[in-house]
């Protein structure tokens, strides 16, 4: 299918997104011999460009795997709402970033828990302690707040950057990825966009346009220098243009669970797969401020919602792809290190007698 402009989830119209990042090294703890590195960071998805608490927009979800977190998403499922950004992290910066959003709205909405509801921020995590030491937690409440404000539409910053800086994808450096798609006038001429949090995989298993390039990477790189015992994480946020249904969005984040099998996820046991997924086309106000007790919404029929199916596999796909090929690789603690994909090796991989183009 045809990419947006940007081929980024920025395609969709008011959708932003913004970065924090701290790589050091030399770091001494407290009461621990010796130093040790950080490699982590923060990104904000920002759905829309006006105030999401006051006007909520239409969400979903899906959970493929649950040995992860993302704090807010039991309420997006249950009514079908997101009315906070959508947060990126390390794991056990989650409580730090999720209050990072309160103070972000709080200074908003200063009457927020007095004379309307309280908030659940969106907060989605996954294990950058192969790279980085994570004992540190140096993601701040003050680092969620500066990837809010550095959020902006246009071209996306991937790879090893904001919340991806530690990452690690099919034993590459990975991190953040995205990819759009862009829909014919017949199937309605709305855009998807996929944006992800990449850090899962065994490069054995790593698949490009239908080909598992990784049977013939995996013999080339030292496997005692790969992670061992986690197969990490991934966080898959989809937006579009198009009106739909909670239900029909929760349908959508399925189908981007395909495009995760299609770059060589088989969900393992370890590895936290989830999908949040909303709508800019309908926004809707806190009840408090409805004008009468009925809300209307105009959403897509489902005769008409394969090409949103499809658009959702191919953008996921391609995100998660885009997170390992845009990173220049990643060193981190311990002397650990997760390289850069070997651009020319896989291009040659699909050159060789597969009926697969190098051009994808």
């Amino acid at each position: 299918m045809q990419p947006g402009v940007n081929n980024a989830i920025t395609d969709v119209k008011g959708v932003r997104v913004g970065h924090a990042q701290t790589i050091r090294d030399d770091v001494k703890i407290p009461g621990v011999v010796g130093s040790t590195s950080i490699r982590t960071g923060v990104t904000a998805v920002m759905p829309a460009e006006k105030d999401m608490y006051s006007k909520r927009l239409v969400a979903g979800g899906f959970v493929l795997n649950g040995v992860g977190e993302m704090a807010g998403l039991t309420q997006v499922l249950e009514w079908g709402w997101l009315e906070t950004p959508v947060m990126l992290t390390s794991s056990m910066s989650v409580g730090h970033v999720h209050g990072g959003v309160i103070n972000y709205i709080q200074r908003r909405h200063p009457k927020m828990g007095l004379e309307t509801d309280v908030v659940l921020p969106v907060v989605g995590e996954t294990d950058d302690s192969f790279l980085n030491d994570v004992r540190v937690g140096v993601n701040s409440s003050d680092d969620a707040l500066r990837a809010i404000d550095s959020a902006r539409d246009g071209p996306v910053l991937q790879g090893s950057v904001g919340a991806g800086t530690g990452m690690v994808s099919f034993d590459f450096a990975g991190g953040i990825g995205t990819a759009s798609r862009h829909l014919t006038p017949d199937e309605g001429g709305f855009t998807l966009g996929a944006l992800v949090l990449s850090n899962f995989g065994r490069m054995v298993n790593l698949t490009v346009d239908g080909s598992v390039v990784g049977r013939d990477l995996d013999n080339t790189f030292p496997r005692e220098t790969r992670r061992q015992n986690s197969y990490g994480s991934v966080i898959v946020v989809l937006a579009t243009d198009a009106p739909l249904l909670s239900s029909q969005l929760n349908r959508i984040a399925r189908r981007a669970a395909l495009g995760l099998g299609r770059a060589g996820s088989h969900a393992a046991s370890t590895s936290g797969e989830i999908i949040i997924a909303f709508s800019t086309a309908n926004r809707t106000p806190r009840a408090s401020a409805l004008p009468s007790k009925f809300l209307n919404l105009k959403f897509v029929s489902d005769s008409f919602i394969n090409g949103l199916y499809e658009a959702a596999i191919e953008a996921t796909e391609e995100a998660v792809l885009n997170a390992i090929f845009c990173s220049n690789g990643m060193t981190g603690r311990l002397g650990r290190g997760a390289p850069a994909i070997p651009q020319q090796d896989v291009l040659e991989i699909l050159n060789r007698g597969k009926g697969i183009h190098a051009g994808h």
